[in-house]
């Protein structure tokens, strides 16, 4: 099965959960827990963004959840002496946050960590794991009393067929599980390992370098980044037109590709990159053609482990790297190479204090009258499902579509010299001929923040992408489809050599977005006029009130007129704006708010407008 974290992204939404897998609890085993230094401290940068995330969202993330190798020959006594021994070396798994309000760590120096022992009857491993998840996460964390993990075994006759363990995310990020089950395998083969051994860097160190002038400095560091470049950024990748349906609920849908997996070989051979980034510039490719935008903010989950005492730190470290994405490249491979040094630089900065960024991001959104929401997302999970055994079907967002689509090719490895070897035995020309052997599997999902969420899942044996819509009605599916479909011919034109961007709608067969004449390019950001009227009529209370387009430069800016009302000075007008922007992709603030006696005759004109006595003119982002 491969040590990976499998509950990666949530399982579809399709109503009651029915299991056919028979579970008898023959009783909760306990680990004697006694691990080195114990006591009280602040919580890290990753705990707060962690525990922040949960507490506004509850998503289904909030659970890491992963299996346990179990080595050849392993009894319960095994598992359950490993287990203590992983969490006695791991200050982060015996940690409670107790405090309310103003949480601390409180490291356990002992403890006892139960697992709960299962008999069962016929079922294939995967079907007992995913039973072993649902058990787990029956309730949620206790936190300021409760172990942060939870941990469960299923036996045949008493020997162990399966285990499995859910952490709570604010202690373990993705990266950190996967460390921890290859660790665990290793403890559980051999009990000469099960001692305590020298203590590596844990939460309560990462705590103090936060605090210390060094850490200080780096915070500081990233902060400027992410500010340089919110400053300049569109508010909105996704600028589509305002859906005139209802939200329609989030949905999901998966390309199922070999051709893909077949290309990437090609590209990274030639390119000297990652598969991964040679997926993610395909998708720039689609975006930037699709939205008509050149520059945009990709947020994409950054693991945070450089350095060397960060490489085995088991703790919250991933978080959102702010990637600007250049679609200015005249190339593929010219765009690869910019995405690539993007990400790179991007994860340099991801670490970053939260409480001073929402204050930042809170004072750029005054400053620019716009709302950054995090519209376009992407993550790349195929480092934890690209094994070297090929990634199990059970463990991705949907099963294959059909018997022959999804079969690892016997002695493949994933790593780079591998991926050169398969190119070269392939070619481009089977990456082409298994162009008609795609699907694309849909499925249901929990809602999220994301308006548009990318998840590359596998680039092994199949290419495995996924896009998710927050609102079915807004990105619909033929969209979904079109953009999956998109990226996949730009990757299978890639594998044949590198080809100008000027090409990009002929190769992945998209157009640009229509957009219509009520749409303007304003501080780099698509503006539907009919929407930053309505940000006006639903905020500002005037007997007449009116926001047009007029020209500065390459673009545009906004200027509002209003008549009659309590609101008496521009910077009234503006925080009243600013305050109702949050959820408005397309609309904007204006730059400018004039204060007008009375209204004209024709409210449209706004030359009419311009005629009109002023009581009070101004940007209304400082005082007069």
């Amino acid at each position: 099965m491969g040590i990976k974290p499998i509950d990666l992204f949530p399982p579809p939404v399709v109503g009651p959960r029915t299991s056919t897998v028979e579970l008898r609890g023959t009783g909760r085993r306990y680990a004697k827990v006694v691990g080195g230094r114990g006591g009280d401290g602040p919580l890290t940068l990753g705990h707060l963004g962690m525990l922040k995330w949960i507490r506004q969202e509850q998503p289904y993330g909030r659970w890491a959840a992963a299996p346990l190798e179990l080595p050849p020959g392993a009894g319960v006594e095994d598992v359950v002496a490993a287990l203590g021994a992983l969490v006695a070396r791991h200050e982060g798994l015996r940690t409670l946050f107790p405090g309310g309000d103003e949480p601390v760590q409180r490291v356990l120096p002992h403890c006892e960590l139960p697992v709960d022992v299962y008999e069962h009857g016929e079922a294939t491993p995967a079907a007992l794991v995913d039973e072993l998840f649902h058990r787990l996460r029956d309730g949620e964390f206790d936190l300021a009393a409760e172990l942060p993990l939870r941990t469960a075994i299923a036996v045949r006759d008493g020997v162990p067929t399966v285990a499995a363990v859910v952490y709570s995310h604010v202690v373990v990020d993705l990266m950190s599980a996967e460390l921890l089950g290859r660790e665990f395998t290793a403890l559980a083969a051999d009990p000469a390992r099960r001692h305590l051994g020298p203590p590596p860097h844990q939460p309560l160190d990462q705590a103090a370098y936060e605090r210390s002038p060094a850490g200080r400095r780096r915070l500081d560091t990233a902060l400027g980044y992410w500010e340089r470049h919110l400053r300049r950024l569109p508010q909105c990748t996704w600028a589509a037109p305002r859906s005139t349906a209802p939200p329609g609920g989030a949905t999901s849908g998966w390309l199922w590709s070999r051709a893909g997996a077949l290309a990437l070989p090609q590209i990274t051979a030639r390119v000297g990159a990652s598969g991964s980034m040679a997926v993610l510039a395909a998708i720039c490719a689609v975006l930037a053609w699709r939205t008509g935008h050149r520059h945009f903010p990709l947020p994409t989950l950054a693991s945070n482990r450089t350095g060397r005492r960060l490489r085995e730190y088991i703790g919250p470290l991933a978080a959102d790297s702010l990637v600007p994405i250049d679609a200015d490249a005249d190339s593929y491979d010219e765009q690869l190479r910019r995405v690539g040094g993007a990400v790179l630089r991007a994860g340099r900065q991801a670490q970053v204090d939260d409480v001073a960024r929402v204050r930042m991001i809170d004072q750029i959104h005054h400053d620019r009258g716009n709302w950054y929401g995090r519209d376009t997302t992407f993550n790349d999970a195929s480092t934890f499902n690209d094994s070297e055994t090929g990634p199990a079907p059970d463990d991705q967002p949907g099963p294959p579509p059909d018997d022959q689509i999804g079969a690892v090719p016997a002695g493949q490895t994933g790593t780079a010299a591998s991926h050169r070897a398969e190119g070269a035995a392939t070619g481009p020309e089977q990456a082409r001929r298994a162009l008609g052997e795609t699907r694309i599997w849909w499925q249901d999902w929990p809602a999220i923040s994301p308006l548009l969420a990318w998840r590359l899942m596998q680039k092994r044996g199949e290419l495995v992408l996924g896009v998710i819509s927050q609102d079915r009605n807004r990105v619909p599916p033929e969209e979904i489809e079109a953009l999956l479909r998109g990226v996949e011919r730009v990757l299978v034109a890639a594998a044949d050599g590198d080809f100008p961007l000027s090409r990009i709608g002929e190769v992945s067969g998209i157009e640009p977005m229509e957009r219509g004449a009520g749409w303007r390019l304003v501080d780099s950001s698509w503006v539907e006029l009919a929407e930053a009227q309505r940000l006006l009529d639903e905020t500002l209370d005037a007997s007449a009130r009116r926001v047009f387009a007029v020209p500065d430069g390459d673009g545009f800016r906004l200027v509002a007129y209003l008549a009659g009302g309590p609101v008496r000075t521009p910077r009234e007008a503006h925080l009243a704006c600013v305050a109702a922007m949050p959820g408005r992709r397309t609309a904007m603030t204006p730059h400018r708010y004039v204060i007008c006696a009375a209204p004209p005759a024709d409210p449209t004109d706004p030359a009419a407008w311009a005629r009109q006595p002023v009581l009070a003119d101004g940007d209304g982002r400082t005082d007069p």
